[in-house]
């Protein structure tokens, strides 16, 4: 017979243990021997009370047998242990999924329970035991029932890798945090206040909102934003970018004859570029995080272009991102007031502001892992 977990080896086997010895307390006690007794008293008790005779007291005797033989069945094929049905220790094994770290689980059994359950805890689990008939066939097919309709499923990759592997894609390295910052400030807000204030309806923004979803402009690496002219296509780096060389041909505020150290490239340079940009670079970071994020998510959603995939990743990258968006001079300026003693106070409260809502993030994702690693053990439990 198979479980469902491991620990589900041992809650079997001690649970219907603890069934027999309340099994035996009752008929020890007579305790079962009750719900006879009431049959036999209201089968006596109803027709006594109507005052009714003849042929009534007949009919009250078969209904009193009646009860009594179902009574009976009910007892031995679902109330009493049966040596018929003895569920045994070798029997029980669980088979865990695949993951990315282990493709080729070992089976669990009950001598070899791949766990410290049968060492540190349920130590002198019983060989077999005893159960009763009716509840020995109910185990015996929702277990086959169960596993067949999970093992006729269509052949997927796993949902539960791919989410776990989307909580570990992050960004881990400053830098390109910095960056996510930067391309934040200087391109995604002036690009969402323009959208936001001319609303544009022209058939190829309708086009791109039908291809990539409504919520498209509600991200840093829009389709509207980069397919739409006058969006990142004109917009550009207020200040120098790391990694991207000065252009004399687009960086015409500098000199040429003493160039910067960076350029400033335009918006939809920056996200797009094969190499160096934006882009390109989260996805990178994604497999280092989480290694194989990337060609997981390709194993997940094969029918999805190209493009929408490499954004599936950046989105995901962006998500369990720190929540540092905008940068100092955003927020300073970001006030109806001016003066230093205000850049102060709204420098602080940013700062203050980001720290709750890291703590509150934080404080959520250990209730979560807790209240996940604990079901499993309530399901072994219950069952």
């Amino acid at each position: 017979m198979t479980v469902d977990s491991y620990l589900e080896l041992f809650t079997t086997l001690f649970g219907w243990t603890f069934y027999g010895i309340l099994w035996d307390v009752l008929v020890g006690t007579g305790i079962v021997f009750l719900p006879f007794l009431g049959i036999l008293i209201d089968n006596w008790r109803e027709p006594a009370q109507g005052g009714e005779f003849g042929t009534v007291t007949g009919l009250s005797l078969r209904r009193m047998e009646l009860e009594l033989f179902i009574a009976l069945l009910v007892v031995v094929l679902a109330g009493q242990p049966a040596a018929l049905t003895p569920l045994n220790a070798a029997s029980l094994n669980y088979t865990p999924p695949p993951t990315l770290i282990d493709p080729t689980p070992p089976t669990a059994t009950v001598a070899a329970p791949q766990s410290t359950y049968g060492s540190t805890g349920f130590t002198g689990s019983p060989a077999t035991v005893n159960i009763p008939v009716w509840w020995y066939a109910v185990l015996s097919m929702t277990s086959g029932f169960n596993h067949a309709v999970v093992e006729g499923l269509p052949s997927a990759a796993d949902m539960r890798t791919y989410e776990q592997q989307a909580r570990l894609a992050t960004i881990a390295d400053p830098r390109l945090r910095q960056e996510v910052s930067d391309f934040f400030s200087q391109c995604y807000i002036p690009a969402r206040s323009n959208y936001q204030a001319e609303r544009p309806a022209t058939a190829a923004v309708n086009a791109l909102l039908t291809t990539y979803g409504p919520d498209d402009p509600d991200w840093m690496g829009s389709h509207v934003y980069r397919d739409t002219p006058g969006y990142y296509d004109t917009l550009r780096a207020t200040t120098q970018v790391s990694g991207w060389a000065y252009n004399a041909a687009r960086d015409t505020e500098y000199d040429p004859a003493a160039p910067p150290t960076w350029g400033r490239p335009y918006c939809k340079q920056w996200w797009e570029d094969a190499s160096i940009g934006l882009r390109e670079k989260m996805i990178n970071e994604a497999d280092a995080t989480s290694a194989g994020f990337s060609g997981l998510v390709v194993a997940i959603a094969p029918a999805l272009a190209s493009e929408q995939q490499n954004d599936a990743v950046a989105k995901t990258v962006l998500a369990n991102a720190p929540p540092s968006w905008s940068n100092n001079d955003l927020v300073a300026h970001n006030s109806g007031s001016t003066g230093l003693l205000n850049t102060v106070e709204n420098v602080a409260k940013g700062g203050l502001a980001s720290g709750g809502v890291v703590a509150a993030s934080a404080f959520f994702s250990v209730t979560m892992t807790a209240v996940l690693q604990a079901l499993p053990m309530v399901q072994a439990v219950l069952l």
